[in-house]
């Protein structure tokens, strides 16, 4: 069991989203003990996340793929005949427990005869499922694979945004004590009458506008990791150790057959697997057609999607090198400011200054650098499955 406590999922019509608390209980994973080893258990198990092991914490510990695995008991071994005669019997059900009201003069008349009639309208919608319905348990074993992948990537993607917000929050950190520094020396100079109170107060204004962007860059800090830990299978008030994120070196990019990728992510596309699926287990003409062309636009989309992100991973390389430049041009410009603070022609709040513009540099190229990870685990992700079909 993971250290903390899990939450319960949201229906099928909401497992795109992040697992989402109603109520918690013990976290477990309903995968047999021996369908793992006893290190790679106690890895999953203990109070660090590694970025590698996210794809199996989330597929042991994830409430709502657990609740999907569960879910899917349901629909295995069903026909698409099976299913829809599961939408008919929900119909008739429904139906049988429909009341119409028989007094118009009784104050809840209105109010029972719209429940009816809602009633009625949902039992039809349920018969018009059953009619068209084209699933059976190899699509909902898809989609659920789709929700699983889906997961994987955002809490991936979560991470390194994690850490790009810790980078922003220390350089902030830094700005601060600089703008502390301008604004104790507006006061000083305005004591001795080479500054004016307007010079004092817009220096506290600055400094007071930077305090609470600081606290509002805590709460977005906090909330990735409230998600990260409920994706993952800890609390959503747990305090696991996060690990160090992979080292993405640019040159990988060269590497990348875009043909290949294309033809590689027509293959593994969720979305489109689905459909496909849908359109052999279909026997109605017009929907035949209409999957048809769904199909077909999808396999357009699909390839248009790699190439887009192809170009933001050569967009992010591009600004990760950028940022190397601007990186290097600051470095002598410090070290010329260096020079002037130690003859005496620069004052140590320019000093400072010229500090924390090369602290921001930095920055830029870490924050960089993640944006580049970005790119790079999400195209890889569309081409193993979940690039964009619609």
């Amino acid at each position: 069991m993971k250290k903390g406590t899990r939450c319960t999922a949201f229906s099928l019509a909401c497992l795109l989203a992040a697992a989402a608390p109603v109520n918690t209980w013990a976290a477990a994973t309903d995968s047999p003990q021996f369908a793992r080893s006893a290190e790679e258990w106690a890895r999953l198990e203990d109070n660090k996340l590694e970025y590698d092991e996210i794809p199996d914490l989330i597929h042991e510990y994830n409430v709502t793929v657990l609740n999907n695995r569960t879910s899917y008991q349901d629909y295995l071994k069903d026909s698409p005949s099976d299913v829809a005669q599961r939408y008919r019997d929900a119909a008739t059900e429904l139906r049988n427990n429909i009341e119409y009201p028989d007094d118009p003069t009784d104050v809840s008349y209105a109010t029972m005869l719209m429940a009816a009639q809602m009633n009625e309208t949902q039992a039809q919608n349920l018969e018009k499922q059953a009619d068209n319905n084209v699933e059976d348990s190899k699509s909902i074993y898809m989609q659920y694979q789709m929700v699983e992948a889906n997961l994987v990537l955002s809490t991936k993607l979560n991470l390194i945004s994690y850490y790009q917000k810790l980078l922003a929050s220390q350089l902030t950190q830094e700005n601060r004590a600089l703008l502390d520094t301008r604004y104790q020396s507006a006061q000083v100079q305005a004591s001795v009458g080479y500054a004016t109170q307007m010079d004092v107060l817009n220096a506290k204004q600055a400094l007071e506008q930077l305090d609470s962007s600081i606290i509002s860059d805590d709460k977005e800090i906090m909330t990735l990791k409230q998600k990260i830990c409920l994706a993952t299978g800890w609390s959503y008030d747990a305090d696991p150790e996060f690990g160090e994120l992979p080292k993405l070196d640019p040159a990988q990019i060269d590497t990348i057959d875009l043909a290949a990728d294309q033809a590689a992510a027509l293959e593994n596309n969720y979305t489109l697997k689905i459909n496909q699926r849908k359109y052999t287990n279909s026997t109605d003409t017009a929907i035949k057609e209409n999957l048809e062309k769904t199909i077909r636009d999808n396999q357009q989309k699909i390839s248009s999607d790699i190439t887009t992100k192809y170009q933001s991973l050569l967009t992010a390389r591009a600004s990760y090198e950028l940022a190397l430049t601007e990186q290097t041009i600051e470095a002598q410009t410090l070290a010329a400011a260096e020079r002037k603070f130690q003859t005496g022609s620069a004052s140590q709040l320019d000093y400072q200054q010229e500090l924390y513009n090369m602290s921001a540099k930095n920055t830029a190229v870490e924050t960089a650098k993640l944006s580049l990870l970005t790119a790079w685990e999400t195209y890889n992700a569309a081409v193993n499955g979940l690039a964009s079909a619609s």
